[in-house]
């Protein structure tokens, strides 16, 4: 079984430790229900044995997103296939009041997705996109309300 680590690597926004463990017990959930919906061979997520969530600032996620992807500018969410997620808290907190979300939900939303990178989805295309969400929308539903 894969396991997770969520860590806090930003002091931007305030994240207590009930909310990392609550972040990880959920997220550990998503691992097996992101595995019932591979795509693209699978990707790597089921040859994992760990996945680590760094919740990081814009600056570092932006220093990120170019070294690695070169392209300037913080985003969102990175997964990287050795078993690295990446997300910007400052940007949880930005888009999930834009979106109607509580700063903890789109947080969670960002691992989900991130399982499902690791799981083999791709969002680059609409199509691949809609796939995502519509199983981010289900994993979602089922473990952050338990």
């Amino acid at each position: 079984m894969v396991s997770l680590e969520v860590y806090n690597n930003q002091s931007e926004e305030e994240i207590s430790d009930d909310l990392l463990e609550k972040f990880s017990r959920c997220g550990s959930s998503a691992v097996p229900l992101a595995l019932l919906h591979p795509a693209n061979g699978g990707g790597v997520l089921s040859e994992l044995e760990e996945v680590e969530i760094s919740i990081v600032s814009d600056e570092v996620i932006a220093q990120v997103h170019d070294d690695f992807m070169g392209i300037p500018g913080s985003t969102d969410v990175i997964t990287f296939e050795h078993g690295e997620i990446v997300i910007s808290a400052e940007t949880a907190r930005e888009y999930g009041t834009e979106f109607g979300n509580s700063f903890e939900e789109e947080l969670m939303l960002y691992i989900v997705h991130g399982l499902l990178h690791l799981a083999g989805h791709e969002d680059a295309d609409p199509e691949g996109r809609e796939v995502m969400e519509g199983i981010q929308k289900k994993i979602l539903d089922q473990v952050w309300s338990a």
